[in-house]
């Protein structure tokens, strides 16, 4: 489905050199055997036509065009060559001009030959008809494909030392590659190498398959039960695509179908292999938590794009698709180890291996050590997501233990004595004079307590509830202190989920630790999002500074504020707080990234 340089390099242009890589790709399936020394010859010839006579051996052939490639899809075509078989049975077979055919040499008998032609054809020896494959076809009609894998007994008789003539008359109308000329491959082995090899390119994908469904089933399971982790479903998603991969790859080996198969199996083990690229970045970069999601997954295009046009050959494109998987996972895994997230090494050192153990030639397509490379690949990943689940498991539920603990706490510092005594002492004050004021102050109360209530129990509550807590609490503050306090708002989203009562506390710290200004005063919360879905509160709270321009990093209200958002978004935040012009300024981070700590 391609062609090549004269120097053995793939190009787009001329397709003359297809039978030589084909049959290289041919050859290179058996690797039980070793390639026997190669003559130089041009004693290969091919004529367009149909005659019976064709196939004799002494027939002379020397007016036919020189070298064995034919036109596809264009009628009958016979191509002839001759070769010597000398004494002890070694048999070598000159190379086309424009083609290549290999006969092997094996330490066992020689009884065999196992053809691979995307044809159907009949194959002569010293003009027996020794095996056929379809029906030969001067029409599309006319023609019924053959196996694309075959293998011919080869009669002693038909071994002996000397000169030999082999013929093969053959039609391509269902050839689907996008050459427009091909060349038939063959070998001669034995029979018994023949199945012992077909077998050993079984073994490996059917042994993948399996563990790739297995990894499919569990992770999926774990997705459902487990809190609906997006890297748990990519891990299914991958490996299920895996184990369709390896059945697609092993599809030959089992069914043996007809040649105009061969293009749309290749052509499907290639698609898929396509979103296997695009998906496992993904899901290092869901896994590890990497900012910037966006430009790691645009560099897989190109090169996914790079891998698709470097070679005409669908095997080439898979392995090269492969080689870019692995080195943007590098990329993606190294970044990881270096900000030392958990498990992140194993999989830096699985890519780089595997960029070493995947080579881009056609003879690694089926080799052992691709399987072992995305075997690997996937066990490792998939072990790492399992001890981030637990190790986040167990964060999170200590999270939500020590979120507990304070909640009672934070309920207790609301409903505290002095509080309400003071509450009570300033309704008592302003009853007598403003009995409307007190009124109003009695229902702000009663207002933030029902709200306190309310959103004490959940784990996220919208932003704008929140915001309604943190004014109804300023209002009651507003008449206790005779100041007026505000909360404005910049850039918020009211629908984004928050922890309950995380601003309302930062308000409190800003009464205990901070020197109220002169006249009203303003709180002041903005909100920014990033490109990569993350979330920054920036948090206001006016007055001077106390305790030399520092404010407490564990009391109860910031570790409050700190087990919420682990509760909530654990490993996902950030908490940093600083003295700037006018008071103190808070800034929270929920999103893809976090250091899950303070600053």
């Amino acid at each position: 489905n391609g062609s090549t340089r004269p120097g053995g390099q793939p190009t787009f242009g001329s397709v003359v050199e297809i039978p030589r890589l084909v049959a290289r790709f041919l050859f290179v399936l058996l690797p039980w055997t070793a390639m026997a020394d190669m003559q130089l010859g041009s004693s290969v010839r091919n004529r367009a036509g149909d005659d019976p006579r064709w196939a004799a051996p002494d027939w002379d052939d020397r007016d036919w065009a020189a070298g064995g490639v034919v036109p596809a899809r264009t009628g009958v075509h016979w191509v002839r060559f001759h070769f010597d078989a000398p004494a002890g049975g070694k048999l070598a077979l000159p190379p086309l001009e424009h083609g290549f055919f290999a006969v092997l040499d094996g330490s066992g008998p020689i009884d065999c030959i196992r053809t691979a032609m995307p044809a159907a054809y009949e194959f002569y020896w010293d003009g027996r008809l020794i095996g056929r494959s379809g029906k030969v076809g001067r029409t599309r009609e006319e023609e019924v494909p053959g196996l694309l894998d075959n293998a011919f007994p080869i009669p002693a008789d038909l071994l002996d030392p000397g000169r030999h003539v082999i013929a093969i008359r053959l039609s391509s109308y269902h050839y689907n590659f996008s050459a427009s000329e091909f060349g038939p491959a063959f070998a001669i082995t034995s029979f018994l190498r023949i199945r012992s090899g077909e077998i050993n390119k079984v073994v490996y994908p059917l042994i993948s398959v399996g563990g790739s469904l297995l990894v499919a089933l569990i992770s999926g399971a774990l997705y459902w039960l487990a809190g609906r982790w997006r890297p748990l479903l990519l891990c299914s998603v991958i490996s299920f695509l895996l184990a369709l991969f390896y059945y697609l790859v092993a599809w030959r080996w089992i069914y043996n179908d007809p040649y105009d198969w061969f293009a749309p199996r290749l052509m499907a083990v290639t698609g898929v292999m396509t979103l296997v690229a695009g998906l496992f970045p993904w899901l290092l970069i869901e896994q590890f938590a990497v900012p910037r999601r966006t430009w790691w997954l645009a560099a897989i295009v190109p090169m996914i794009i790079a891998a698709w046009m470097i070679s005409p050959f669908f095997e080439v494109k898979t392995l090269w698709l492969c080689r870019a998987m692995l080195a943007v996972s590098a990329g993606i895994a190294g970044w990881a180890t270096w900000r030392r997230r958990p498990g992140a090494w194993c999989v830096f050192a699985v890519t780089l291996v595997g960029l070493f153990l995947v080579r881009a030639g056609r003879q690694e397509f089926v080799g052992p050590s691709f399987f072992a490379t995305f075997g690997g690949l996937v066990l490792v990943v998939f072990a790492t997501l399992g001890v981030q689940a637990r190790s986040d498991r167990r964060r999170a539920e200590a999270a939500t233990l020590a979120a507990a603990r304070l909640e009672l706490e934070l309920l207790k510092k609301n409903l505290q004595p002095h509080f309400l005594l003071n509450t009570l002492a300033a309704i008592t004050e302003i009853i007598e004079h403003e009995p409307r004021a007190a009124v109003k102050l009695i229902e702000d109360l009663a207002d933030e307590f029902r709200s306190m209530a309310r959103v004490a129990a959940e784990k996220l509550i919208p932003l704008a509830q929140e915001i309604e807590l943190c004014r109804a609490h300023l209002r009651v503050m507003s008449v206790r202190t005779a100041r007026a306090w505000e909360l404005a708002t910049e850039g918020v989203d009211g629908r984004a989920p928050v922890p309950p009562a995380v601003f309302l506390t930062l308000i409190e710290n800003g009464f205990t630790h901070q020197r109220a200004p002169d006249g009203a005063a303003r709180f002041r919360l903005r909100g920014e999002r990033a490109e990569d879905g993350s979330v920054r509160y920036m948090f206001f709270s006016p007055g001077e500074v106390q305790a030399d321009g520092a404010r407490p990093e564990g009391g109860t209200g910031l570790r409050y504020v700190r087990a919420r958002l682990e509760e909530s978004f654990p490993g996902r935040w950030s908490l940093r707080g600083e003295v700037v012009a006018g008071g103190w300024q808070t800034v929270i981070e929920i999103g893809a990234t976090g250091n899950g700590g303070s600053a």
